[in-house]
């Protein structure tokens, strides 16, 4: 699906009324519609206000209040602007679009729903005059808002807020979501997120998929790229996996990573770690094969067996873990994969390692972003997708820029966007599991990109579902992955008829 900025989904519009595909007045219409079924649905009962900036959103908000009202809902229309878009969408019915001369709040009194057609996808700076006075007394009232494409004050391409944006209850977003709306803080507002169907091609216009190269992850693209497990299937085939992490004093980390791929349909784990480490590896995931770090020739034969090969974790900063790094990175002949102190590691080498044979996969956090791009924490998280394509296309290498959201880079500049987020990220180890999870997808076989979009997938919808997310550990996490998964496979949108993305509010 893509994920187009405000400026390339208005080229997409453009094109597609250019082409006649669709004409303007139908994806007004169409849209329009959309948001009143959906605010039907949501919220059935009750007076409705709608407020109608001056450009298309106001036009589809309009549309939406003809079509509650003439499902019987009590309707009044309020113009924010400087003057009614599109009025021929009223013609023949009597529903006049007044100002409201004593005030938005007298002008909300009563509502039990707001549609927020105020401002649309060109906003770029903090809203002033009658848009804001609307903005502030919508943030007053008690009723719900929905947004109509995305909720006012919100860069619909950055993710800003400028000034009181408003907070709404749904989002109904049309055609794609549009990047900004993913991103935080703007994601936050949007409430529950909604992205409907109105007439676009099927395919998106040549023109328009040129200008947008980022794609928003979904179940179904995850589902797709994991396939279905044979019934004869063997451990083998489900593939072997390395795993060099945990020096002395930091079996955690690879006890996570280890737990996380066999859990995540690794066929066999062996874990290289510090002998230390031996007993509790092997006491808590004993389906694990247990090698001796200092052990040079068993470490290289697990890795030289292995499909893919996950370096870092807990492994430390020392010349014992360097040479580790080293070492696997010289006998690998699958896929290998970067985090945790493997990139911390990798940021000081002069140069960066020959791409193994099918494939590198960096999964650097904001921090370690930094460090590799000799950058800011806060100049990486400004530019995140300019910086992964960067670092991608220096290293030849898929990255995952761990945040909120996560994103994949890919050398060809392609980047995919997880819209999942949860605050049970925010644990120590959870790039642990994340790590063993994208591991055991690599050691199947799957392309680094394509491992990092599913292992995203998976791990969100993990910790997505759970009710109580802040304190769930780490450890609590690969226990949920095969559900989750089977969750990705089902591959369901949401349960609303035309919606293509439907998320819950972040």
């Amino acid at each position: 699906m893509l994920l187009p900025t405000a400026d390339e989904m208005a080229e997409i519009d453009r094109e597609a009324v250019r082409s006649g595909a669709i004409c303007e007045r139908s994806l007004i219409e169409n849209a329009g519609r959309e948001v009143a079924r959906l605010t039907q649905a949501r919220f059935p009962r009750g007076p409705v206000v709608v407020l109608a900036g001056s450009g298309h959103n106001g036009a589809d908000g309009l549309v939406a209040g003809r079509t509650l009202a003439a499902a019987g809902r009590p309707v009044r229309l309020v113009s924010c602007g400087s003057r009614v878009p599109e009025p021929d969408v009223l013609a023949g019915w009597d529903l006049p679009v007044v100002s409201a001369p004593d005030g938005f709040d007298r002008a909300l009194a009563g509502a039990e729903v707001i549609l927020d057609g105020i401002l649309g996808t060109g906003l770029v700076s903090e809203p002033r005059g009658t848009q804001a006075e609307a903005i502030a007394a919508c943030l007053r009232a008690s009723a719900p808002v929905v947004a109509v494409d995305g909720p006012s004050g919100v860069n619909f391409t950055t993710g800003e807020v400028h000034g009181d944006a408003l907070n709404a209850a749904m989002t109904v977003t049309f055609g794609w979501p549009k990047s900004g709306l993913l991103r935080w803080p703007a994601r936050a507002r949007c409430g529950d997120l909604l992205c409907a169907e109105i007439g676009f091609p099927s395919t998106s216009p040549p023109s328009g998929a040129a200008l947008a190269p980022a794609r928003v992850i979904t179940t179904s693209w995850a589902a797709s790229i994991l396939g279905e497990r044979s019934p004869t299937a063997h451990k083998g085939r489900a593939g072997y996996l390395a795993i060099v992490a945990g020096r002395r004093g930091m079996a955690g980390a690879a006890l996570l990573a280890a737990r996380a791929a066999l859990r995540a349909g690794a066929g066999v784990v062996q874990v290289i770690s510090d002998p230390s480490n031996r007993m509790i590896i092997q006491a808590l995931v004993p389906e694990a094969v247990f090698v001796n770090c200092r052990d040079s020739g068993a470490a290289r034969a697990a890795c030289e067996r292995s499909r893919a090969v996950v370096v870092g974790p807990g492994l430390g900063r020392d010349d014992t873990a360097r040479e580790l790094l080293e070492a696997a990175m010289s006998c690998c002949v699958g896929s290998a994969l970067i985090d945790a102190d493997g990139l911390n590691l990798l940021a000081e080498r002069a140069q960066p390692f020959q791409r193994p044979t099918r494939g590198l996969l960096l999964t650097p956090h904001p921090g370690e972003m930094a460090r590799l791009c000799g950058l800011s924490i806060s100049e990486v998280q400004a530019g995140r997708e300019d910086a992964a394509i960067a670092l991608a296309r220096q290293m030849a290498a898929s990255v995952l820029l761990k945040g909120a959201p996560s994103i994949v880079a890919s050398p060809r500049r392609r980047l995919r966007v997880t819209p999942l987020a949860s605050p049970a990220f925010a644990a120590g180890g959870t790039g642990d599991v994340l790590s063993g999870v994208c591991g055991a997808y690599l050691a199947a076989g799957l392309r680094p990109a394509d491992a990092a979009t599913a292992a995203l997938a998976v791990t969100g919808v993990a910790v997505t579902g759970v009710d109580a997310p802040v304190g769930l550990s780490s450890a609590d996490i690969p226990d949920l992955i095969p559900a989750a998964r089977r969750s990705v496979e089902r591959a369901d949108p949401g349960g609303w008829p035309g919606v293509r993305l439907a998320l819950p509010a972040a």
